[in-house]
Order: C-alpha cells, then structure tokens, then sequence
C-alpha cells in the first residue's frame, strides 16, 4: 500500500530550512508570499492568499463577495460539509442543488431551474465544486449566475491542476478555494489557499485572514474586523516543496486512472465516473457507481467489506446528502426545514457510489489489485 501522506526527501529538507530560520509564522518576503506566488502561477490565478484550512477560505471568500446574513447561496448537496458550513457561519442560508450523475457535479439545469425560481433573487453566490478533482461545467454556471447577479466561488478543494477547457481550474470564478488537508493531492497536514483574479477581493480576503490590517497599511491598524487565518511558514515549505513536483504526480495519476477504467470496462456491476473531453481530473478520488442489483441485495457497506477484505481500496463516500445532516436541524442556526427536500441524483449517489482514495492512483501494482478486488466481490455477490 502506498504511504499516504508520503514522507519525501525534498519536503523533509525544505520543512527544516524552515525550522532553523527561526520564522516559522507568516512574515513579510517569506516562504508563504513565494508560495502564494507559485501555486497562483501554477493555476493562472492573479493573486493568492493561503490560510489554515479550506474551509476558512470558502469562509473568507464568501465575505469577501458579499454574502450576508439572510442572503441565499446554491450548491451542490454531495460535498464535504464545510462547502455550506462556511456560509451558514455567515448567517446565510444554503440552498441545495442536485448534480449530474454523469460528474457527481453541480447539475447545470437543476441550478439554472432553481435560479429561475428564485423572482427575489435572494441568491447572491453560487458554489460548484469540482468533486473528485472533476471540473464542474463552469461556463455553463457561470453564465447562469452572472445573468442572476450572483458571484461565483469555486470549491477546488479536491481539484489541484484540474483543467477545463484549457484552464485549470481555481480563478475561473470570482474566486476559488483549495485544501491542504491530510487525504488531498497536496497536503501540509493542514491549510488551504484562496485564488483569484480581482484585486479588491484579493486584498478584502488577506485583511480578514490577518486580523483585519490592511494590505498596505501599519501592523496595528485594523481596518476590518478579522481573524487569525494565516498559514505558517513550516506548512508552506511543505507545499512549495510538493509543487515542485506535482505534475510528475498528476500524470501518474491520470495514466492509473486510465488503466483502471480499462480493467473494469465492461465490468455491468462497475461504471467509474470519468472527467468530461473537455476537462482533466486531478483524480483526487476515483468515484464508482455500483449496480442497482448489487445494491438492492447487499449494500453499500457489504460490498466495500468484501472488496476490502480482498486488498481493494475502497471507502464508502457520503452516506447521505448534505440536507440530510443532523447538523443542520440545530435551531440555533435557523435554517430551513430540508426534512422534505430529495434531490433524487444526490440521493442515489450516496447510496450507490464508493470511491477509490488518490493515493492507490499512484502506483499501478495497488491500481490493478483494487479493480481485480472490486470485480471478484462482483462476481461471488452475484
């Protein structure tokens, strides 16, 4: 099994060039200004903000383009939590929209629709995320939210180097948001990154992020109320470091990605989710949709044991659509009653699809043995 995160020399060296310079928070000239500049380099971005977490980026970005409290914003209800949890910290409410089963996706239809309801157009921000390193069909949603007045925040969290239609992804929006966590493609343990091409929500994003000073201005005048959101100069050696080397990593990748999709072709329990022509996945996660069959006699769970249980790696994805979280009851919050809602894409998904985790893509031994599991746990559940 390939060790994920991986321990690897240059990193290592890097972090303790960092150690003993004696400046590990963020300072001015530093290795998180470079690696601001690289990774907006890397992505075609004019400008780069890094901060603790993904989620404090989708927090900031969402302040920065003006989301307030009462304010509506749309996206898609098969995500990681924090895509909607930023918002509500906001006081503002998440409007659900369903995906396509062909992405997992944003479905560009189901949000046109929900857009042409919205006559008070309480809508002020749209949300696509690019599950799986999958670009979402971003002309299309861009066009439909900037005929509404709503701005554009790209969750790439897990869609480093992803490219659509000739772009990567990250600052095709108004802004874009990425994650260091643990489980991603590139990972300081921690951290996340906010991209874009405006220069007032450049520098609203590093106000907020830096206790509120000005970009420009002295250290203890604060323009903005903000927070402390800064990504230290040890985790930004890290991610210079892997950068460096991303795209060696991207192509592995992608070439393993391929190969599963030809071991399994054919497969009728199987049909993996594959990026559209136009774009390129980061493949930070391989989805696969499981037969009906499969499912109605054992499971999702039953199906990820067996496969496990035979080498595979294989994890279960969301067990159910974001509306459908306990978290969002909490009357504190005074959110809607989604207790009606069913998005009937979503709600498959979280039944039937499984996911194989990035770090198997990097080596075709574990690729080969994953697919192998996966079509012997067919065959014997048959």
């Amino acid at each position: 099994m390939v060790k994920w995160p991986p321990v690897n020399p240059s990193d290592e060296d890097a972090l303790l060039k960092a150690f003993r310079s004696g400046r590990w928070g963020r300072v001015p000239g530093g290795v998180v200004e470079e690696f601001e500049g690289e990774f907006a380099k890397y992505h075609e971005a004019k400008y780069a903000v890094a901060v603790t977490s993904g989620t404090a980026g989708l927090l900031l970005s969402y302040l920065a383009l003006g989301l307030n409290e009462g304010d509506q914003f749309a996206l898609p209800a098969y995500t990681f939590i924090a895509t909607a949890t930023a918002g509500v910290m906001l006081r503002a409410v998440p409007v659900f929209i369903d995906i396509d089963p062909e992405t997992l996706n944003m479905s560009a239809d189901s949000l046109k629709a929900t857009l042409e309801e919205d006559k008070d157009n309480r809508i002020k921000l749209v949300v696509p995320v690019h599950f799986s390193g999958i670009p979402a069909e971003l002309s299309e949603i861009i066009n439909a939210s900037r005929r509404h007045g709503a701005k554009v925040v790209e969750d790439a969290a897990q869609a480093h180097g992803a490219v659509y239609r000739g772009r990567r992804v990250g600052a095709i929006g108004d802004a874009g948001v990425f994650s260091f966590q643990s489980s991603k493609n590139m990972t300081a343990g921690e951290g996340g990154i906010v991209l874009t091409n405006d220069y007032e929500v450049y520098v609203k994003v590093w106000s907020y992020h830096h206790a509120g000073r000005d970009i420009n201005g002295e250290w203890y005048v604060h323009r903005l109320i903000g927070w402390n959101f800064r990504m230290t100069e040890l985790q930004a050696a890290i991610l210079l470091s892997q950068l460096k080397r991303y795209d060696e990593e991207f192509r592995v990748r992608e070439r393993n990605a391929k190969l599963l999709y030809e071991l399994m072709e054919g497969v009728e329990d199987y049909r993996p989710v594959k990026p559209p022509a136009h774009t390129s996945s980061s493949n930070h996660l391989l989805p696969i949709w499981i037969s009906e069959r499969l499912i109605s006699r054992h499971g999702k769970a039953r199906v990820v044991e067996e496969a496990r249980r035979r080498g595979g790696e294989v994890v279960e994805g969301y067990p159910m659509p974001l509306y459908r979280q306990p978290a969002f009851k909490d009357s504190y919050w005074r959110l809607p009653d989604y207790s009606r809602l069913s998005l009937p894409v979503t709600e498959d998904a979280c039944r039937r699809v499984i996911w194989i985790p990035q770090h198997v893509l990097l080596s075709e031994e574990e690729t080969r043995r994953t697919a192998e599991a996966l079509i012997k746990t067919a065959k014997e559940l048959s």
